[in-house]
């Protein structure tokens, strides 16, 4: 005997370039959008009968007149309208689970005027994610993230005194490069005038002042830092979770070429590689 103790549906991969002009001065959104609907949807899947079953198709479609008659600034703030849209409008559905990868586009600068463009872009490497749960009677549950924020220093990072027994071959270093490409998740404390794009930069912010200005030594550390200084600098990220894979580049042995190494040529190498996770919470944390 069996019997379906859990049910969710939707579509995924709605591409939306939502354009907001202001005259001349146009900013982009990039969105990847998933939206799943939770209810009373077991008739469909234990009997075929699809009266309750809001097509995946009209569910499309709604992500694009809602995305074309709201006005928002972030995928935060479409994630919580599609929640509310669709739990306001079928009373059969329970829960929407909504989760957006925004592909950053940044300003492109003029050389010629020294200045952001008003309309033009360059595709940025990282991706900003946003998931967005809705349910009846509670506020939504609002994460946002970040993925493939590669970064580098050639200089202020060192791994030295760690473990060693007859497995070890790694030498211990003053001065190595580091290189990662930052994956993280934060949850909010809130939705009450939460400025998202704000948040996102306050938190490349806190990478960027931490790996930039901070002598590493431990990707562990330097993992703990950024996500302290984060939850620091914004009230209303109660946790967040990292995942710093080590981008190596290891000195290039010379040796067998007769000359020495100078520590300015490196070999990058994919695989294998560490990852280094971790989460961090604010003391008291509501959630």
């Amino acid at each position: 005997m069996a019997t379906l103790i859990d049910n969710r549906y939707g579509k995924a991969k709605v591409r939306v370039l939502k354009v907001n002009k202001n005259k001349d001065f146009h900013s982009v959104l990039d969105l990847d959008c998933c939206v799943l609907l939770q209810g009373q949807f077991e008739e469909t899947y234990l009997t075929g009968n699809n009266e309750k079953v809001v097509a995946t198709d009209s569910m499309k479609n709604t992500v694009y007149l809602l995305a074309q008659r709201e006005h928002f600034k972030s995928p935060e703030e479409l994630g919580i309208i599609l929640g509310k849209h669709f739990l306001n409008t079928y009373s059969h559905v329970s829960h929407v689970h909504v989760t957006i990868r925004e592909n950053v586009w940044e300003r492109m600068k003029s050389t010629y005027e020294k200045k952001e463009h008003d309309h033009s872009f360059v595709r940025a490497r990282e991706v900003h994610t946003a998931s967005v749960t809705s349910m009846r009677g509670r506020p939504p549950q609002v994460k946002s993230g970040i993925q493939d924020l590669l970064i580098m220093k050639t200089t202020g990072s060192g791994f030295e005194n760690f473990l060693r027994d007859k497995y070890t071959t790694l030498p211990e270093t003053k001065d190595r490069v580091f290189a990662t490409a930052v994956t993280a998740e934060w949850t909010y404390n809130t939705t009450e005038n939460v400025n998202y794009p704000n948040v996102y930069q306050e938190f490349k912010g806190a990478v960027f002042d931490i790996f930039s200005l901070q002598y590493s030594k431990s990707v562990q550390e330097t993992l703990y830092i950024i996500g302290k200084t984060a939850i620091d600098r914004v009230k209303e990220i109660d946790e967040i979770n990292l995942s710093l894979p080590n981008k190596h580049a290891f000195g290039f042995d010379f040796n067998k070429l007769g000359t020495k190494n100078e520590n300015t040529v490196f070999q990058p190498v994919e695989e294998p590689s560490g990852l280094i996770e971790g989460t961090v919470k604010r003391l008291n944390a509501k959630y």
